[in-house]
């Protein structure tokens, strides 16, 4: 005896509609998100959908990938391309299926090309979001196919991949698991930086200077150490936090998330580069002791920048797991920058030497 096995979807609902209409159908994106129901709305799918072709990866959603295709038809939904698009390619699939799959929702009384005027719909403006909610889930109930079960997001994300799937389903604390998701992954993808600094190597950068125009340019260099600690302390603020993560109960932006991130990760790159273009540039011999030491000035406040990425990664992959037991979550972070004093101490006697030497 045999079966046949059930046919699997990425999807439970593809969601189409007009953006005019996207304030109702966005309630209803989230009531669904909150039940569990596995839905494809294009807000939840920005990054994923970025750069491919739109017109092939949306003809492959409402045709293939979902259990139901939902459309929120309106006036604007009729005299839209796109809606009509979606439109057409989940009625191709409605031709062929055996079962119902194109479910309109109406928000006026606009008739939808192809639409047969006996065909079964729920009047949004006499149904409220609840009562239709609880009308998708129970036509998923008794639907044939199954959807892939989603994977587990349990920490930050490692990968592209999984950042995607963590703002597709957008779990509590998301906004931390991505801020230490992006954290980690812009600093992994510099170790090779990283590996060269601990080295003491840097590339040629094809710069040559002479006495006087070298004690510029490491007068100079410092100057651009110095403006670090100060350019994270702009990232890391409680305005550039609120503006990112929202104010408590509220959700977060995941392009301002990502962008502090990613600029705190810039600042970190920006002091291994300080000590590159130091050990890249050409100065007189009698000046490469100076320009080692004041090199290795960036030492400390990188490996503190480290630390404090591991430590604010290896917090926040506790975060579902505490959440899942009922923990009343409060964390802080310290970052504290310092100049390694005994550097700091062969820097200014290195300076000196060489400046008397120069008489300068």
């Amino acid at each position: 005896m045999t079966t046949t096995p059930a046919e699997t979807y990425d999807f439970d609902v593809a969601l189409s509609y007009a953006t005019e209409d996207r304030d109702y159908v966005q309630q209803i994106a989230g009531r669904l998100r909150e039940k569990g129901v596995r839905i494809f709305y294009d807000e939840y799918f920005t990054a994923d959908l970025w750069g491919q072709d739109l017109y092939t990866a949306l003809d492959e959603v409402y045709r293939k990938r979902a259990r139901f295709a939902i459309a929120f038809v309106s006036y604007h939904y009729v005299s839209k391309p796109w809606t009509q698009h979606e439109r057409m390619s989940a009625q191709a699939r409605a031709l062929t299926a055996a079962d119902p799959y194109f479910l309109p929702v109406r928000l006026d009384d606009s008739e939808l090309p192809g639409l047969r005027p006996t065909i079964g719909y729920i009047d949004a403006r006499n149904t409220p979001q609840d009562q239709l909610v609880a009308l998708i889930r129970q036509k998923l109930s008794g639907a044939p196919g199954a959807t892939k079960p989603e994977p587990a997001i349990l920490r930050s994300p490692r990968t592209s991949d999984q950042q995607r799937e963590l703002l597709a389903q957008r779990p509590p604390a998301w906004e931390y698991l991505l801020y230490g998701g992006v954290l980690w992954q812009r600093r992994n993808a510099l170790e090779v930086k990283w590996r060269d600094h601990e080295l003491g190597y840097g590339s040629r950068t094809g710069y040559h200077y002479d006495t006087g125009d070298a004690f510029m340019f490491l007068q100079n260099s410092l100057s651009d150490l110095e403006a670090c600690p100060e350019d994270i302390l702009k990232v890391l603020s409680p305005q550039a936090q609120l503006r990112a993560f929202g104010a408590p109960g509220e959700p977060g932006n995941a392009e301002l998330i990502e962008h502090i991130a990613t600029r705190f990760v810039g600042i970190y790159e920006r002091m291994m580069d300080f000590s590159s273009t130091l050990r890249g540039t050409g100065v007189p011999r009698e000046l490469s002791e100076v320009v080692e030491a004041t090199a290795r000035l960036a030492d400390q406040p990188l490996k503190e920048v480290r630390d404090f990425i591991d430590q604010l990664v290896a917090e926040v992959d506790t975060v579902p797991e505490r959440i899942a037991n009922g923990e009343k979550l409060e964390i802080t972070m310290n970052l504290v920058m310092t100049i390694d004093g005994d550097a700091l101490k062969e820097q200014s006697k290195a300076s000196n030497r060489a400046r008397r030497r120069f008489r300068l």
